[in-house]
């Protein structure tokens, strides 16, 4: 019995130290210069008109296609020029770049996550379809 009562308690502080682990962990990758600059470049998104103009637009045929309202071809030859054109934006193509920098973080922090708990630890950290 005396076992079992250790045990019990010793479960939620693990757990207690594995969340406020990856809470100073999550402060640490919100400090970081790349995730910053992700921060950084969502904003100047959200704030260039041209940029929203053009996703304004695009949201427009998608659902007028989704709706079956005019000709098909048109929509879709409509979000690839509107596409082509967001793609060759200043605030998106700098977004991108953020975006792949924090993805290349999030890797690297993965690996060692990994290396750590001797699992591959992204690869379980997935919802399942059930949960």
């Amino acid at each position: 019995m005396y076992g079992q009562t250790e045990a019990t308690v010793a479960q939620p502080t693990t757990k207690a130290a594995v969340r406020e682990s990856a809470r100073s962990l999550a402060e640490a990758i919100k400090d970081m210069p790349e995730f910053q600059a992700l921060q950084e470049a969502a904003r100047a998104i959200n704030h260039d008109e041209k940029v929203q103009d053009l996703l304004r637009q695009m949201q427009s045929h998608q659902s007028a296609f989704r709706l079956g309202q005019g000709d098909r071809a048109d929509h879709v030859a409509a979000l690839k020029k509107l596409r082509s054109e967001l793609d060759g934006q200043a605030a998106v193509q700098a977004y991108q770049q953020a975006e792949l920098a924090v993805r290349t973080l999030c890797r690297a922090v993965d690996r060692v996550v990994s290396d750590a708990a001797g699992v591959d630890f992204a690869a379980n950290a997935k919802r399942s379809c059930c949960g």
